[in-house]
């Protein structure tokens, strides 16, 4: 008889419970079922709590992040509630997303991570998502409030830009930090502009703006100059743009060697460089 192993994975989603119906299904998604542990909800229409159950909403699905490398997904029933006081019914929405939103909390900020360096059309493909599903999950994130409370020291603030919107110069500005040894999105900025970056950098409390010791950004003039005038600490060119500027001069010498080497050698010579050169990127 197969012996079968359990193994205990962490769930990181809050007043909720797992079923025993989590299954794999034909797309190789995994379905989580939960259901929620919270007996009451804030009526609202007058905002008052009730815990009279009147039954359950349509299921809903949502994306959360990847469990043993497949897509996971949340199922849920919400609850219903009826008021005691106004006779409204409310519908339960659980704290890991916002309310009729498709996707996790966790998701999202996993999809901003991923967006820097990277295009919201490289991601799209990556994560299995829309060009919109993308784009809205980076306006949703514009200008969003943040809790400083929560964060005890700042060592590395990072500054990216992404276009975002395909074919377009439309351009976002990502702030990211690395807090207790995690890079976690602080920010997304409606634009790239010097002025845009510095009236962020400024709502960072002072306390936090002691702690950081560099700035991690690529070489637009905006970032730089926003960091060194705000913050007054050394800038870094991330590895990413570093990279990308010598493979541009890399690829633009192998190019002429190449046009210089077919007007100079033989037709069976030339075809035995083919793909040699690539070797120098």
């Amino acid at each position: 008889m197969a012996k079968t192993t359990e193994i205990m994975v962490p769930f990181d989603i809050k007043d909720v419970e797992l079923t025993d119906d989590t299954q794999n299904n034909e797309a190789g998604q995994l379905i989580i079922t939960v259901r929620s542990t919270i007996e009451s909800v804030c009526c609202h229409n007058c905002g008052k709590e009730t815990t009279k159950f009147y039954g359950h909403a349509d299921v809903r699905t949502i994306r959360h992040t990847e469990s043993f490398g497949l897509e996971t997904n949340i199922r849920f029933y919400p609850k219903r509630y009826e008021c005691l006081h106004c006779g409204s019914t409310t519908t339960q929405q659980l704290s890991c997303c916002e309310p009729y939103c498709h996707h996790t909390t966790a998701y999202e900020n996993h999809v901003l991570l991923q967006l820097v360096n990277n295009t919201v059309a490289d991601i799209s493909i990556k994560e299995n998502l829309t060009i919109d599903e993308v784009q809205g999950i980076i306006d949703r994130h514009i200008d969003k409030k943040i809790n400083w409370d929560l964060i005890e020291k700042i060592v590395l603030l990072g500054l990216d830009e992404i276009s975002s919107k395909k074919g377009h110069k439309d351009f976002v500005t990502i702030v990211t930090a690395r807090v207790d040894g995690k890079t976690i999105i602080l920010a997304i900025l409606k634009n790239r502009k010097k002025d845009t970056v510095k009236k962020f950098l400024k709502t960072i409390p002072k306390r936090l703006r002691q702690t950081i010791e560099a700035v991690c950004s690529d070489m637009y003039e905006g970032f730089i100059n926003a960091a060194k005038e705000v913050l007054k600490v050394k800038v870094v060119v991330d590895r990413f743009h570093v990279a990308k500027l010598y493979r541009k001069s890399l690829d633009s010498l192998r190019k002429s060697e190449m046009k210089r080497l077919k007007e100079e050698l033989s037709e069976a010579e030339y075809k035995k460089l083919k793909n040699v050169m690539w070797t120098v990127t």
